[in-house]
């Protein structure tokens, strides 16, 4: 479940090693993404990583960045 806040922003953080929120490892990815783009815009399309994860990135209403992924076989 995501909270939508009206007018709600996270605040900006400077990190090293990521800009992602949350990273969600899950299973059946590739069919996922295709439902999730047929309704929203995403933020990096569908990508095999080299470090063997297969992932997308989407922005949620208040800002924050979700990364799913799949390791791939």
């Amino acid at each position: 479940m995501l909270l939508r806040l009206e007018g709600y922003r996270k605040p900006e953080i400077s990190r090293p090693g990521g800009c992602w929120d949350a990273y969600i490892r899950m299973s059946g990815l590739r069919e996922f993404y295709e439902q999730v783009r047929a309704k929203i815009a995403v933020s990096s399309e569908l990508t095999n990583r080299p470090y063997g994860d297969s992932e997308f990135e989407v922005r949620d209403p208040n800002g924050y960045v979700l990364v799913f992924g799949e390791i791939i076989d």
